[in-house]
């Protein structure tokens, strides 16, 4: 088997790399590629990556990706810098906890965490699996779907669904293995990995440059963590080396009853 990390392709060689790795495939097809089995992977390390792909939201064409746009919607995204918005852009932020992504918006819509919505997510396998709330939403924070609907009867262009089942039945008719849950649908289009890996990446040079973690703070990793005291001594600790190091949150000025080393009880 082959698994390839997702932040290959953000390394300078990706079109190398996709191109080595694809052909080794074809070549060894009667291996890798069966009926019974499927010996190339990707890795996703986004949540909800192989989601996205399978609903189709990918960038439709090199035109609409030169497009500057005027309106910026980040939908949970803050992973984002300022450098990557237009100066004169609007930027709405749908999302939790007020990371980096809400300080850049000119309007924030408060959204939901995963614990606190009943959803669908797609595992990096591809099985479509639901979720069930833990906890309840805080203040005026919605669940992610009603948020988006209400923005659309507003502009006049009113989404066709009112309930969750609705919308359920329209992200069906996208792709039938969004409903089938903790199932794992065989690929309908397994000859376009060729044509992606090999026949698009065709002559790629390597420029030799080494690879690394795309990931340089583990404990860092989401809104949920950057947001955590916990995750924050567990950083700290790593930093110094020391797995006794207290690293004190802003506003803490003490110890914390509960607290054992640099975690919680």
């Amino acid at each position: 088997m082959i698994i390839v990390g997702s932040g290959v392709i953000e390394h300078a060689d990706a079109k190398a790399i996709y191109e080595s790795v694809g052909a080794f495939v074809d070549k060894n097809a009667s291996v890798f590629n069966t009926p019974e089995w499927q010996g190339y992977n990707v890795l996703q390390r986004a949540a909800s990556r192989a989601g996205a792909y399978e609903v189709g939201f990918t960038v439709p064409s090199q035109k609409v990706a030169n497009t500057t746009p005027k309106i910026v919607w980040l939908l949970g995204a803050d992973e984002i810098s300022e450098a990557d918005i237009p100066s004169d852009a609007f930027v709405v932020y749908q999302g939790h906890h007020g990371d980096r992504g809400a300080q850049l918006a000119d309007v924030v819509l408060p959204g939901c965490a995963y614990t606190e919505k009943s959803a669908t997510y797609v595992n990096t396998e591809g099985r479509a699996q639901l979720t069930r709330n833990a906890v309840s939403i805080p203040g005026a924070g919605r669940t992610d779907w009603k948020i988006i609907r209400a923005v659309s009867e507003y502009l006049g262009a009113p989404l066709p669904y009112d309930d969750v089942e609705q919308l359920r039945d329209r992200m069906e008719e996208i792709s039938p293995a969004l409903r089938r849950y903790d199932t794992l649908e065989p690929s309908a289009l397994g000859s376009l990995s060729k044509v992606q890996l090999v026949d698009q990446n065709k002559g790629s040079k390597a420029s030799g440059e080494k690879l690394g973690l795309p990931i340089k703070n583990f404990y860092f990793t989401d809104v949920i963590s950057r947001s955590s005291p916990t995750m924050a001594r567990c950083s700290a600790a790593k930093e110094t080396g020391n797995p006794n190091t207290n690293f004190m949150a802003p506003g803490e000025i003490g110890e914390q009853p509960g607290q054992v080393s640099y975690g919680t009880a």
